[in-house]
């Protein structure tokens, strides 16, 4: 029952991200963030409670198994949390950094109530299913009229990877593939085309590794000396458009966003161990020229850097410790995808894949854009990591027997 509620408030949140009234403006009103934290967190808050009652013991060790994975998002959250608090509280900052702190606990939340669920692969197909419709809603948006949303298109872009993952080669899954990548193009933005790239190269190298590790010559010989050669074909080709068409893309505003990147890097500079201590607002004056949007305070564009301005290197720190968390994830679930082992239901990892590449789409994305510090955004990127962390304890250390698939089943019986 309450994992209903949890699934309900993720389709909440797709509505809010997706945005298909308001054209990508929703998820910058107060109301909208106040309720997706109201029902993320109360819906988390609601089943692990329960949890906690019901199955005392293995709460417990759940909650050690997240405390040991995911405790330097928590030590990031309690110090942005720290800090938002004091500015809110005493200097009456309203444009603060809690939505930031507030954020990153959706990852170790999300990641125990997978982990406490008597039926957590029952939990996380349901999650599925609501990414599946906001992939397309996404999609059916971007052809349908020109709608901007590329602080949120880190989600659309991976999901075609999941039919090039899967074990057997098949025109028809990679062509499927390729197509559901490739139409996020419709947003025209270069956050989008730096996506594409990333999930295009990252559905090659998978390829590209499972041919090599095959024991077919003819299929190796012709991975190396002609797939190879036409991908980087196909770059220069994709390089010699750009710059033949580089006057008609869009131009990334670069001229404010080397200014803000500029005052980001000078509060660095000024307090490199700790920066402000997130005690300071997360807009800055923009003085270069005046931007239609009825105000001059505007946030760095890059949530990086205001990681390293604000946070110093102890906070910036502790973000590469959680990369790093996620990064081991990827790496393990490439490897499964590329030996491809008998007996191996390979739909999880496909799965595993894609939240994967959600991820790279992310640090892509939050790089250059200030996704992080609203809660819609954050919801989605700390979320989909700690789904992404629970499926693999499952995948690997199952809190419960683990449900036996059809392949599985007629695997036992085949041994037997």
């Amino acid at each position: 029952m309450t994992e209903s509620f949890i699934v309900l408030a993720s389709a909440f949140g797709s509505f809010f991200l997706v945005d298909p009234i308001f054209n990508g403006a929703l998820t910058k009103f107060a109301l909208a963030k106040a309720t997706i934290l109201i029902l993320g967190w109360g819906s988390l808050l609601f089943h692990l409670l329960g949890r906690a009652v019901v199955s005392p013991q293995r709460f417990s060790v759940a909650m050690g198994e997240v405390l040991r994975a995911w405790w330097p998002a928590l030590l990031l959250a309690a110090f942005v949390l720290g800090g938002s608090a004091y500015a809110r509280v005493v200097d009456r900052v309203q444009e603060s950094f809690l939505a930031l702190g507030l954020g990153l606990l959706f990852g170790p939340m999300f990641a125990l109530a997978v982990r406490t669920s008597d039926h957590p692969f029952t939990l996380m197909k349901s999650l599925l299913g609501v990414y599946a419709l906001t992939v397309l809603a996404m999609l059916g948006l971007l052809f349908a009229r020109d709608h901007v949303f590329h602080e949120a298109i880190f989600v659309a872009v991976p999901a075609g990877a999941y039919f090039i993952f899967a074990r057997d080669f098949r025109w028809w899954r990679c062509l499927l593939g390729l197509v559901l990548i490739g139409a996020c193009l419709f947003s025209f933005k270069n956050t989008t085309f730096l996506l594409v790239l990333a999930s295009l190269l990252a559905c090659l190298l998978v390829w590209l590794l499972r041919t090599l590790r095959g024991n077919n010559p003819i299929a190796v010989a012709l991975g190396v000396l002609v797939i190879v050669p036409l991908g980087l074909l196909a770059c220069a080709a994709m390089g010699y458009a750009w710059w033949q068409n580089r006057e008609l893309l869009p131009s990334g505003n670069v001229e404010y966003r080397t200014e803000m990147y500029a005052i980001a890097w000078r509060q660095f500079t000024s307090s490199p161990i700790w920066g402000t201590a997130f005690t300071d607002a997360s807009v800055v004056y923009f003085s270069l020229f005046k931007v239609d949007l009825g105000t001059q305070y505007l946030p760095t564009h890059s949530d990086v850097l205001d990681l390293l301005a604000h946070g110093g290197l102890i906070g910036f720190t502790l973000w590469l410790l959680l990369m790093w968390l996620v990064l081991r994830l990827g790496w393990a679930t490439l490897r499964v995808l590329v030996q491809r082992e008998e007996g191996v239901d390979l739909r999880p990892w496909q799965y595993m894949g894609v939240l994967t590449m959600i991820q790279i789409g992310a640090v892509i994305t939050y790089v250059i854009n200030p996704i992080l510090i609203s809660p819609v955004h954050a919801f989605w990127v700390w979320g989909t990591a700690g789904v992404m962390w629970a499926l693999h304890r499952e995948l690997t250390a199952p809190a419960l027997p683990m449900p036996l698939t059809r392949r599985a089943l007629l695997h036992q019986a085949v041994l037997r």
